[in-house]
């Protein structure tokens, strides 16, 4: 079946959704990435040019960009760094503003809440959509993984039934068995690992803490995670924590690969051999910035702001993800492309429900993303554990609303988590961490209790 997905099945799935220019754009990557830094710059500021003078022709920067003047211009980065920064508010106020003149006629619509809570939409041409996927495959094969090869995600479950079923045929595509991290107990980890024992993944990819209760649950129960025999393990959406990666490579015995990225913008760096981060810089332009929008330098906490060179339907230049990082020295694994020293991505906690049951932070995400499909005006969540039964959920909403919304939320609440009690606040404002970022799951009583350490 392997041979079958790598040969037939993906790529034709693939050019089905006009995502054929994948395969040209990830040998070119793979060429690309062990040119040295000044070529990579140079190709860079090509791609950079070439989209200005796009993004000079729509609504949101013709005020500060002239496509003459693009054209001229012998620093394109220069010109770039003119343009106001555009932060996730601006992004959700000016989705028509953006969208590029002409538009591509293949697009895709995404509703992505990230790891702030904070809603956006973003649009995306199918040879963007190609772009990131071969900036995925290229990353992978760091660690060994190939197309075609069987994995094992630790990941959400959509509610509705048609995106169950979208679900259904995108891990066929990809030929992988999909373990949901919204709700689990020993028993479903039980069966998370006859599953595995029966499809035989060559590699695990999910949230980092998903994949952390996996570990210690095969280690507690002496099972042979060694036996499967995996490439690799590649851990997203929360901060890898050195004892998660040293607990992770010890029960499975293959190496832990970090891959950073954000729904607006696709993959943003992929770890290596080394264990260095890479930027995926011949796709983005990446800024980082002090609080007062001036460079930072090198080991100097700052924001990070991207520019995606791929998108053809929506520009997206300057904009503020809401992560901070640390840009790194070269990497000595052969690779020009530019190094992340540190990232405070997403972090994420679980809710553990009064039959024992726990719940990660992407199951509420879910919930609220179908909030906001119903167009019910929810802009930013978060989700406070009190007590073993009781929650708090903290909404910046349409006030008109709101009755709409608590209903919906008790009724999946009372669903998931029978016993579960609810308390709604309606806020102005949601409290940052020191990081900058605002917390989705804040458990303060997985904190206090000392028999929960094993969470953290």
């Amino acid at each position: 079946m392997t041979f079958l997905h790598r040969r037939l099945i993906y790529p034709g799935v693939a050019r089905a959704l006009g995502e054929g220019a994948m395969f040209r754009r990830l040998a070119e990557l793979s060429q690309l990435q062990y040119k040295p830094r000044e070529q990579l710059e140079s190709y860079q500021a090509q791609r950079l040019s070439r989209l200005l003078s796009r993004a000079a022709l729509t609504p949101n920067y013709r005020t500060w960009l002239d496509a003459r003047q693009v054209s001229r211009t012998s620093d394109p980065h220069a010109l770039l760094q003119s343009l106001p920064v555009l932060s996730k508010r601006d992004l959700q106020g000016s989705f028509a503003q953006l969208q590029a003149v002409p538009r591509p006629s293949r697009v895709s619509v995404k509703v992505t809440g990230g790891s702030t809570g904070q809603a956006v939409t973003i649009m995306k041409d199918r040879s963007a959509t190609a772009y990131e996927r071969a900036a995925m495959w290229l990353g992978y094969g760091w660690h060994g993984v190939a197309i075609g090869d069987r994995a094992a995600r630790f990941w959400g479950q959509p509610f509705g039934q048609r995106a169950r079923f979208l679900t259904g045929l995108t891990d066929l595509a990809m030929n992988r068995i999909r373990f949901s991290a919204f709700a689990f107990d020993d028993e479903s980890l039980e069966k998370y690992w006859s599953a595995c024992q029966r499809f035989r993944p060559q590699y695990f990819h999910g949230y980092v803490s998903m994949l952390a209760e996996f570990a210690q649950f095969v280690q507690a129960t002496g099972k042979d995670g060694l036996g499967l025999r995996l490439k690799s393990i590649i851990a997203t959406s929360e901060v890898l924590m050195p004892t998660q990666r040293e607990l992770l490579e010890s029960v499975f015995g293959c190496p832990v690969q970090v891959e950073y990225g954000c729904g607006e913008m696709g993959p943003i760096a992929y770890g290596c051999e080394k264990g260095m981060l890479h930027l995926l810089t011949p796709d983005l332009y990446v800024e980082f910035l002090r609080d007062d929008n001036t460079p930072a330098g090198i080991g100097e906490t700052a924001r990070l702001v991207l520019t995606d060179l791929n998108n053809r339907a929506m520009h997206l230049l300057r904009y503020d993800i809401g992560d901070y990082g640390i840009a790194g020295t070269p990497c000595d694994c052969g690779r020009g492309l530019p190094t992340l020293e540190k990232i405070w991505g997403r972090a994420y906690d679980v809710v553990v429900g009064p039959n024992g049951k726990k719940f990660h932070g992407e199951f509420f995400m879910y919930i609220v993303e179908d909030i906001r499909r119903a167009d019910l005006g929810v802009s930013q969540f978060q989700v406070v554990q009190v007590t073993p039964q009781s929650l708090v959920f903290r909404v910046i909403a349409n006030p008109q609303a709101q009755p709409q919304i608590a209903q919906r939320l008790h009724k999946v609440i009372e669903e998931h988590m029978p016993g579960m009690a609810i308390q709604l606040e309606w806020v102005g404002t949601i409290p940052r961490l020191p990081s900058g970022k605002i917390q989705i799951i804040e458990n303060r009583w997985i904190r206090s209790a000392p028999q929960a350490s094993s969470l953290s």
